[in-house]
């Protein structure tokens, strides 16, 4: 099951409930995303360092079986304030619409230099970058470590080299940027930003794909995240593929059926097809 919202959520937090489109015309969301906006509003606002919460913009959200369990969950675009938040959070819904919001978040795309576009905790004195000494081959070892770490912070983003914890309030938040270079090989965060995420979508990539993926749009790239478990530690198991967007590809069409469609530059609506292969 895949549904999504058919406009991309300019409107705050704070006053979307009620959603409007293009043609000033009154969205009705789905139930699933309605719901994981009074949990959001209610029990755990983005971003939320001290007891100041900070008007987090939402993009775009998106209903899809990520895990193939037969329950629903809602991936939410984020644009945050802070260059340690996640742009995409992914919140499950259970019987009775109750929601969890899930604990990793991700940030596709490379380390891009400051804009001065995002606020960071570590101005704020809640925020630092810390390592672990451990020797070449020990990469279970630490990611161990990392993983207990996570647990003990309000935000934590694993980087290749070193970790950035974070003293942000409610409950906590985990980053996995291990798949990225930090230029000079550089261990602290002070030198770059999280790329922005332009769209998101979610949907198979072909009949011989059995699975749903959740696609990101970053500059002329898409990336593309298979879900194949939800961790008891709020943690993902994942995999991630990264492919060039196609030569005509505009943007991502809005949600349609089972497969990611896109919209070319000569207004034309293709579904996606690259050739991943499941794992």
């Amino acid at each position: 099951m895949i549904t999504g919202v058919l406009v991309r959520f300019t409107p705050y937090i704070s006053v979307l409930l009620l959603a409007a489109s293009a043609f000033g015309q009154q969205v009705q969301l789905p139930k699933e995303v309605e719901a994981v906006q009074r949990y959001i509003l209610e029990k755990d606002y983005p971003e939320l360092f001290g007891d100041k919460p900070y008007r987090t913009k939402i993009e775009n959200a998106i209903v899809v079986d990520l895990d193939d369990d037969g329950r629903p969950e809602v991936v939410v675009h984020f644009t945050p304030h802070y260059r340690q938040s996640a742009p995409i959070v992914i919140y499950r819904v259970e019987k009775g619409l109750q929601v969890t919001r899930v604990k990793e978040g991700l940030a596709p795309g490379p380390l891009v230099p400051l804009t001065g576009a995002y606020l960071d905790s570590h101005t704020l004195g809640m925020g630092v970058d810390f390592t672990f000494n451990f020797n070449t081959g020990e990469e279970p070892a630490r990611k161990k470590a990392a993983e207990a770490a996570a647990q003990q912070f309000g935000g934590f983003v694993n980087y290749k080299t070193f970790f950035h914890a974070g003293s942000r309030s409610g409950n906590g938040a985990y980053i996995d940027m291990t798949h990225a270079t930090v230029a000079g090989g550089k261990d602290s965060c002070a030198d770059f930003e999280f790329s922005r995420v332009a769209q998101i979508s979610a949907g198979r990539l072909g009949p011989e794909l059995s699975r749903a993926y959740l696609a990101a749009l970053v500059g002329e790239e898409i990336w593309l995240y298979r879900i194949d478990e939800f961790l008891p530690n709020g943690l993902l198991k994942k995999t991630l593929k990264i492919e060039k967007a196609p030569g005509d590809f505009l943007e991502f069409a809005p949600l349609s059926g089972p497969y990611i469609r896109y919209r070319t530059r000569n207004g034309e609506m293709k579904a996606l097809r690259l050739r991943l292969g499941d794992p």
